[in-house]
């Protein structure tokens, strides 16, 4: 077996110019040992472009990167500082058929902070995207791509680490404005009846939970509330803010609206092979999810608690802000089995809950599951601060707790943390992740324990390793948009080889969360999908037997890899 090394795959960008896409007279090739690549005689004619541009009743976007401003020939001094002074915020990119939100992807072949006269190249972005706005449109693009042998490329918001919703010479099938919401006031299916939501494709947390709030409802969605509801995020399992109280965003699917590699509509539920597959098997790789159907669950009152300790860099106060930490989490499981999710930030001299999310607790009640923790603190006489609010329903402690998440501000890498481990073996633990900030990183910790029994024992593809986790830890490393490349790829290396490594020796057996993971895991199949690996690869070959559908670390990525340029490749079999 092959793989697209570190180096190569950072260094790749394909000297593709963005001003206009070439147009090279062709016909399709008979090699499909290669998908087709601009600048050879696979690639389609313009009139075939443009024909299928017709069929699509002109919904066919040439790829312009969003920073092509900021270089000749099309470059614009206001629009480029806009685009600037914007880059971090998700909307930009939101409304965007092509952009890549986190820049390791892009590779600066279209950069806003590079020289104007460095060259806007398309390197890694789609070429051309479909907005679709029906599962027509996805059909026929599915069937132009099959013939003229193009990359197909799946993408909602953008928002992805991995790199899955982009691709060099890709046809994209950008799905944002499907935004149609169904409410059921009474939705029956094996397993479940009561009230559901069947959320379009394109439709958004932060809109999913402004239409479950108005029937004084919620919905488990992102922390990140720009974040697709039907994408990657539910299909790769989904953490939330109530996943200790309902479990995982997949646990919710009643029903995907998909559509696959043949171009059919398929309706499935609980019972179907392809339902399991897509609840928690990873987006991009199965079909083209068009709408899905989840449960409902009743408002309550929900409190917002943000608890921050520090110390002074002082040895003796930092053993007692790391006694603190150890203390947190061995508390931890007593939170998330009382329903608690907590999002906690580690660094170099500062551990923040931030929040401490209580869905139907008040502040009084919220005050005391925190007396221990914030006891133990003024006994060792750590600095700390706390803030405790209760909010009248859960959207407003959301926003209160929450908020939009910057993008293109780090290279990540993570682990699911056992609750065994936390228990028992937690020296170990707190050495871990003392030795992995004090090396520069700064921690996400997402205590939550989504166990089958809280999820109502769901049938579907989830990691099983979720099931045992009790802190989602993702390390980062600040992204650098003027640094060297070469201290892209050591950055790369230390968050894989050292952090990484560090992290799999701790937890042995353990996986990680597919969507906020190092793209670079070393074993992606047992990481991200553990024994559910190859059941997922005999569904996806049955659905999509051509491998119309591929993404990088998804079910069947490692039959293709990508070449210097970009190109998708297949891999020959020994």
């Amino acid at each position: 077996m092959r793989s697209l090394t570190l180096l190569s795959l950072l260094t790749a960008v394909s000297a593709v110019s963005a001003d206009s896409p070439p147009a090279t007279p062709a016909t399709p090739s008979a090699d499909t040992s290669c998908r087709a690549f601009p600048g050879t005689p696979s690639w389609p004619s313009e009139s075939s472009w443009s024909a299928l541009n017709t069929t699509l009743s002109g919904r066919l976007i040439p790829t312009l990167p969003l920073a092509s401003v900021c270089h000749d020939p099309h470059y614009d001094a206001a629009a480029c500082l806009a685009v600037q002074a914007k880059w971090r915020d998700p909307a930009l990119h939101d409304s965007s058929s092509s952009s890549i939100m986190a820049p390791v992807w892009s590779a600066r072949s279209c950069d806003p902070f590079t020289p104007r006269e460095q060259p806007c190249e398309l390197g890694n972005y789609v070429h051309y995207a479909i907005n679709v706005t029906s599962a027509a449109d996805i059909a026929v693009g599915l069937k132009w791509a099959k013939e003229h042998n193009v990359r197909v490329v799946v993408r909602n918001t953008g928002h992805d680490y991995l790199g899955k919703s982009t691709g060099a010479a890709g046809l994209g099938l950008w799905m944002h404005h499907m935004k149609e919401v169904v409410y059921h006031e009474d939705w029956v299916g094996e397993g479940y009846r009561g009230k559901a939501f069947t959320f379009g494709a394109g439709v958004q947390g932060f809109e999913a939970y402004q239409e479950a709030d108005q029937r004084g409802l919620v919905v488990v969605g992102g922390e990140c509330p720009t974040v697709g509801i039907a994408g990657g995020y539910t299909q790769g399992g989904g953490h939330s803010a109530l996943n200790s109280r309902y479990g995982l965003a997949a646990d919710q699917v009643l029903e995907w609206e998909v559509v696959t590699a043949d171009g059919e509509v398929r309706k499935v539920r609980r019972g179907d092979d392809l339902y399991w597959a897509l609840s928690g098997g990873g987006g991009g790789t199965f079909g083209v999810v068009t709408a899905m159907t989840v449960k409902a669950f009743p408002d309550e009152v929900t409190t917002v608690a943000k608890v921050t300790w520090t110390n002074d860099g002082t040895k003796e106060q930092e053993e007692k802000f790391w006694e603190a930490v150890g203390f947190f989490h061995q508390q931890t499981p007593g939170y998330t089995d009382a329903g608690i999710t907590s999002v906690n930030v580690a660094m170099k001299g500062v551990f923040m809950l931030t929040p401490f999310f209580a869905k139907g607790f008040n502040k009084e009640e919220t005050n005391v599951l925190l007396m221990p923790l914030l006891n133990k603190l003024s006994e060792l006489k750590v600095p700390h601060t706390v803030n405790v609010t209760e909010y009248p329903g859960y959207k407003k402690a959301f926003y209160a707790g929450f908020d939009y998440i910057e993008v293109g501000i780090a290279q990540y890498g993570g682990r699911l943390i056992p609750r065994r481990t936390v228990l028992y073996e937690a020296e170990k633990l707190e050495k871990t992740v003392r030795g992995i900030v004090d090396s520069g990183s700064l921690i996400f910790e997402v205590m939550t324990h989504p166990t089958l029994e809280l999820a109502g024992y769901p049938d579907n593809s989830v990691l099983p390793a979720w099931r045992e986790n009790q802190l989602n830890l993702v390390t980062t490393i600040p992204w650098n948009d003027t640094a060297p490349w070469s201290q892209v790829v050591a950055d790369q290396k230390t968050v894989t080889e050292k952090w990484g490594e560090a992290l799999r020796q701790l937890t042995p057996g353990s996986g990680t969360y597919m969507s906020e993971a190092d793209p670079f895991e070393p074993d992606f199949k047992t990481a991200f999908f553990g024994k559910n690996y190859d059941r997922l690869l005999k569904i996806k070959d049955k659905y999509d037997p051509d491998q119309i559908f591929w993404a990088r670390t998804a079910v069947g990525s490692d039959r293709w890899a990508e070449k210097e340029n970009g190109q998708l490749c297949r891999i020959a079999e020994n």
